[in-house]
């Protein structure tokens, strides 16, 4: 090897060992969920003596597990399809549409990426609608939350889409719906993917809005039926790792089906075409 790649070598190894530092936690809650009550007082990195893989089946059991991954499931899966059909729906037309009117509505949209929210507020907005304890309340809650920055990520990408995509399909007689859903949409595939698995993972990740506007039990997530079980296993740490593990599956099936979309989603506005 020639004396001038050995920094750059020295610099690449250095980059992977603060890489792997990201999966130290990951394996800290692994090893730690499958100790027995005893070991895993030390919260250690070591292995446990025995694997006790039936700590998972005791979480499975004891809670209503399955009824909050089905909420979850809902929350996430409702509120990422809607926001994403409405942001793009909405982005095109700002974009293809110049006016004074939409450049006041874009504006709009961006100051949501930087404005809190304000719960007060939001929970008479929704309790005169009806919205609480509701599945649509909560969904459309969170497509309204995630659409600005999904509008900010379309609107960079159709910038950048030829006009004489929309001038074809109108003289082929495509109308407006026609000519978005069939010509414009499948080419925002690497946006929508990013879009998608970003808001997943904030929605399946959320405390705060379920915590808010949802008061039955029933009805809650994951990330509250962890917090509910820091009750109900008190004392046993073990299962509170095994819960929180089992939790975080989702998002990572998510994110590994659509990392590879999500670095081109992210920088499609970044350069002018």
């Amino acid at each position: 090897m020639k004396k001038g790649n050995w920094p750059k070598l020295i610099i690449e190894v250095l980059m992977w060992g603060l890489t792997l530092i990201i999966f130290l936690p990951l394996y800290f809650v692994f090893v730690n969920s499958l100790k027995s009550g005893m070991e895993v007082s030390a919260m250690s990195l070591s292995l446990p003596s025995v694997f006790h893989w039936e700590n998972y089946k005791e979480v499975f059991q004891s809670g209503n597990i399955w009824m909050a991954f089905l909420n979850s499931l809902i929350f996430s899966f409702g509120s990422i399809i809607v926001c994403s059909v409405l942001s793009a729906m909405a982005s095109y037309i700002i974009v293809r549409r110049k006016s004074r009117m939409n450049s006041v509505i874009f504006n709009l949209f961006l100051i949501g990426l930087i404005a809190p929210m304000n719960m007060v507020t939001t929970f008479q907005f929704m309790k005169a609608l009806h919205f609480i304890n509701t599945y649509h309340g909560l969904v459309l809650l969170y497509a309204a939350y995630f659409m600005p920055f999904t509008i900010f990520l379309y609107n960079g990408f159709i910038r950048n889409l030829p006009v004489d995509l929309d001038e074809a399909a109108t003289i082929d007689g495509s109308g407006p719906l026609r000519r978005f859903f069939v010509v414009i949409f499948p080419l925002l595939k690497s946006v929508t993917v990013t879009a998608l698995v970003i808001n997943f993972v904030n929605c399946w990740n959320d405390f705060m809005f379920p915590l808010y506007f949802i008061t039955q039990t029933d009805k809650w997530g994951v990330v509250l039926l962890l917090f509910q079980f820091t009750g109900t296993f008190y004392g046993q740490d073990q299962l509170l790792f095994a819960s929180a593990l089992v939790i975080m599956v989702p998002t990572l099936i998510v994110y590994l089906f659509g990392q590879k979309y999500i670095i081109s989603g992210m920088t499609a506005g970044a350069v002018k075409g």
